[in-house]
């Protein structure tokens, strides 16, 4: 059996038997439930409006907490907050968390202190770093809180595997950062992990000492010296030109990974016993349940967060419409169309529930490539090879022009076309219509990404037949324009500016007060 695998079977056994014989013998937090309850229906429905992984919603709280309060006091009573105020939201459990955890936590910010301390909080280059040591300090306290045992065990064993079966063909990854570049990728598509983990991630690559270090630490006073050239680093092979070809090639062999370790973790030994005795027929019938119910979790999914998005675009053109459009009708063009407006709020979510909602996957078929990968992976069928090269890049010479040429006049084509239609046949105003154009290319770039979720169950090639090209032609310029408004548009979104820095700090503060108060009551009682 491969070490990796070894390694990766062997962690989950050990995180099982962690899970199954937990005795907490020393003191553990304890927060008022009533109060655990307000902020927990807070968290939910701040979430709602933020469209992040789920497994990352903990760490963005916690990011949230030291951004809302960094620096305020002495590092144990910051600690001590910050762990509460994650209890009080249930990002973890009541009277299971040892106090110990605090003096932790407060170790870790000690740790950081002094580098926040130097900052030049004004400049721009001090905002940059500010940025990246908080999303650098949030993971490490989400690891100390929640250590990813399992997760690093699968990624490890992806990583080797898929190390051992690239062939590179490709001079825009020199030979000296291929390995680091497949590491990041890896860890993008089978870990889903974003940028603030990976910034954490390849740090402790670069300094393996910086988990245990301690605020005095040699290692410390490296980083801290050199702060601006380690970020420089880091971010120069995050942002690697070659990085995004890179994630998309190991993406498409990120759900093998997953259903082996699904198998694993449901029952380990039975599946380090079938791997020993070659026993092909329980092990492809274990994947093929595993793949069955990865695809109804995928559909779940993709429902609910087609749902969120949709009514999210409603409220957000509802806004709109109550605010600049019916304004404008009114005072400018004195009139009172209503049907140009009805078109402009409900259009949007409903060609995003169309978009999102006709995702299909070709399972039969899938499951069957899936099985031969894993045949290769545990040594029970023919090998493979996986060959990375970077695809033609329209960069240089004539043909450049010629085709940018075409792809604009497609765009130009199409919205003269849709902007006529809407004018002769649905009475639109200029205004309307600008709104309409914008809320479709947006619409269209958000839809795509969410039927492109697929594509982490996906290993098989899908083609795009006559159709998908047409579509293609006349529709890939609006979701292109989308994406660049949605790169470019700024990035606060404001109803959650509304929550983070209008409600929140209140509302946490209020909270704080209440808990304080029934504590205090308690006690009272039991006096009597």
């Amino acid at each position: 059996m491969d070490k990796a695998l070894e390694h990766l079977l062997a962690t989950i056994a050990q995180m099982k038997r962690e899970k199954d014989d937990a005795k907490n013998n020393e003191d553990v937090i304890k927060v008022s439930d009533t109060v655990s309850g307000a902020a927990s229906v807070y968290e939910t429905v701040r979430n709602t409006l933020e469209y992040d992984e789920e497994h990352l919603l903990r760490r963005n709280a916690i990011r949230r907490i030291l951004k809302r309060s960094m620096i305020e006091g002495p590092t144990g009573e910051m600690a001590g907050k910050l762990v509460r105020e994650l209890i009080w939201a249930k990002y973890m459990p009541n009277e299971s968390v040892p106090t110990s955890m605090i003096e932790k936590v407060a170790g870790i910010l000690e740790k950081y202190k002094f580098m926040f301390g130097i900052l030049e909080p004004e400049s721009s280059e001090g905002q940059r770093v500010y940025t990246w040591l908080l999303d650098v300090l949030s993971v490490e306290i989400e690891y100390v809180l929640g250590p990813p045992c399992i997760d690093e065990a699968l990624a490890s064993y992806a990583y080797q595997e898929l190390k051992k079966r690239i062939e590179w063909q490709t001079q825009v990854i020199s030979e000296s950062d291929r390995e680091l570049q497949l590491y990041i990728a890896t860890h993008r598509a089978v870990l889903k992990s974003n940028l603030a983990t990976l910034r954490y991630r390849i740090l402790t690559l670069y300094y393996p000492t910086w988990r245990k270090a301690k605020p005095g630490d040699q290692v410390v006073k490296e980083i801290s010296m050199n702060l601006v050239k380690v970020i420089n680093s880091v971010e120069g092979q995050i942002l690697h030109p070659a990085q995004d070809s890179v994630f998309r090639f190991v993406r498409r062999h990120g759900i093998v990974f997953h259903l082996l370790a699904d198998i694993a973790k449901d029952n380990p030994d039975a599946f380090a016993q079938a791997l020993q005795g070659k026993d092909t027929a329980s092990i492809d019938t274990a994947i093929s349940k595993a793949a069955q119910e990865r695809y109804g979790t995928f559909r779940k999914k993709l429902k609910r967060t087609v749902v969120r998005a949709a009514l999210f675009l409603l409220l957000t053109k509802s806004i709109l419409a109550v605010l600049v459009e019916y304004p404008y009708e009114l005072l400018v063009l004195h009139t009172t169309d209503y049907l140009p407006l009805m078109v402009n709020i409900l259009f949007p979510p409903l060609l995003l529930a169309v978009v999102g909602l006709t995702v299909r996957i070709q399972k039969t078929k899938n499951t069957e490539k899936v099985l031969e990968e894993v045949h290769g992976l545990l040594d029970l069928g023919d090998d493979f090879k996986l060959i990375f090269k970077r695809k033609r890049q329209w960069t240089k010479g004539a043909i450049w022009w010629i085709f940018n040429s075409l792809y604009l006049a497609v765009w130009l084509v199409t919205i003269t076309a849709i902007a006529w239609a809407l004018r002769v046949g649905l009475e639109f105003n200029g205004l309307s219509i600008i709104f309409f154009i914008f809320f479709l290319s947006l619409v269209a770039y958000f839809g795509l990404r969410i039927r492109n979720t697929r594509r982490e169950l996906v290993v098989i090639d899908v083609s795009r037949g006559f159709f998908g090209s047409i579509s293609d032609i006349l529709f890939l310029p609006i979701v292109r324009a989308g994406r660049w408004v949605a790169l470019r548009a700024p990035k606060v979104n404001i109803f959650l500016f509304f929550f983070d820095f209008i409600i929140e700090a209140p509302f946490k503060a209020a909270i704080g007060i209440i808990e304080s108060w029934l504590a205090f009551l308690r006690e009272k009682r039991e006096e009597i």
